[in-house]
């Protein structure tokens, strides 16, 4: 590799280096009160900073089996207990709201599967005494079956 290439590249990194340095400030004046503080920036750890799930998974169990098992209970009891806290209930006429949609979707789908299992019923009662009316209908099904199916395909 020639010189002047690691001399230019060293040049370029000073360059940049420069230019980082001129763009970061070097403290930020903090105002608190009547004091004007200087507070430098801080340097990196480097390395991540650990969660609290790995911070109390740490932290040793004490005491014998069913301490533990109580304990593990109640931190269990209180986690359910702040999440509902969080829950936002619905008011009363919301809940009438949505109840009469429900309703109102229950008994509109109970009448149309009522009405296809009669039609059903209906059809093969009346194709089981003249087959011909029950070959007919499948025959039928099957055709329109085809047709929907080759529309649903992409060309």
């Amino acid at each position: 590799m020639p010189a002047e290439n690691t001399v230019g590249e060293q040049e370029a990194g000073r360059r940049r280096r420069r230019r980082a340095q001129a763009a970061a400030p070097a403290a930020e004046i903090v105002e608190t009160g009547d004091e004007h503080v200087e507070r430098g920036l801080t340097v990196g750890k480097g390395r991540a900073t650990p969660s609290r799930r790995q911070l109390e998974e740490k932290q040793e169990e004490k005491g014998n089996i069913f301490v533990r098992a109580f304990n593990g209970l109640r931190e269990y009891f209180e986690g359910v207990r702040s999440e509902v806290q969080k829950v936002i209930w619905p008011t009363r006429e919301e809940t009438r709201r949505l109840t009469s949609i429900v309703l109102v979707a229950l008994i509109i789908s109970s009448i149309v599967l009522g009405a296809i299992s009669f039609g059903f019923t209906e059809l093969f009662r009346i194709g089981l005494g003249t087959p011909v009316v029950l070959l007919i209908f499948m025959g039928i099904a099957i055709v329109v079956g085809y047709i929907l199916y080759r529309r649903s395909q992409p060309s």
